[in-house]
């Protein structure tokens, strides 16, 4: 089963998915576990792979903090849909949640300034692309594997439509990504042509109507 929600309709749910989204960016490929404690900030993202009071061979401190402190979490995710306009969707299974993303639509210079901040270049890349046309940015991907361990990603094309329909009508969908899942969906499902960046992120960009 899969629904779309509002910014206020998904609210309620909170609870229920910021555990999730805790414990699928705490793996594999991300391994954001703990906020960096090392003054040089080393750890990329400032976010460390080490768990709360273990010490990093690195810098040799401890973490004191979790990555994604929940009242946190929840306090990001309800300012982005105060501050713009935002589509969440969700799969579930008779287990309970299988999948959650999240959507907003945005402008390049936005994503330049929340997204790429310390990546200056992309900022001009992302004003050549987009100029000021608004489009879909999908933010948030993250799959409960506890309850459904492969095949999250089986209606990608469904949920990037949805957000489109419901965010953008005509307007692309983008997002960056490091998961080899998200780069195979999209050239599953859609007719998407690699795009050089200067990023270590793959960016990928969803035309509406392009379908494979």
């Amino acid at each position: 089963m899969s629904e779309f929600y509002s910014a206020e309709e998904i609210q309620p749910r909170y609870e229920e998915i910021v555990p999730v989204y805790q414990k699928a960016f705490a793996g594999p490929p991300w391994y954001e576990v703990s906020m960096c404690p090392d003054p040089e900030q080393r750890c990329t993202g400032g976010l460390s792979p080490i768990e709360v009071g273990e010490r990093c061979q690195r810098c040799l401190l401890r973490p004191a903090e979790t990555a994604y402190p929940a009242e946190r979490l929840i306090a990001r995710l309800g300012n982005i849909g105060k501050t713009r306009e935002t589509s969440w969707y969700i799969e579930e299974n008779e287990c309970g949640l299988t999948l959650a993303a999240l959507a907003w639509l945005t402008t390049a210079r936005v994503v330049a300034e929340e997204k790429y901040a310390d990546v200056p270049a992309m900022q001009g890349w992302l004003s050549d692309r987009f100029g000021d046309r608004p489009f879909v940015w999908l933010d948030e991907v993250f799959a409960n594997k506890l309850n459904q361990v492969s095949g999250n990603l089986a209606n990608f094309a469904g949920m990037c439509r949805g957000f489109q329909d419901r965010l953008g009508n005509d307007l692309p969908l983008a997002y960056r990504t490091i998961t080899p899942q998200m780069i195979a969906a999209a050239a599953r499902d859609f007719e998407v042509a690699p795009l050089e960046v200067p990023d270590w992120r793959s960016f990928i960009m969803i035309e509406r109507g392009s379908s494979s």
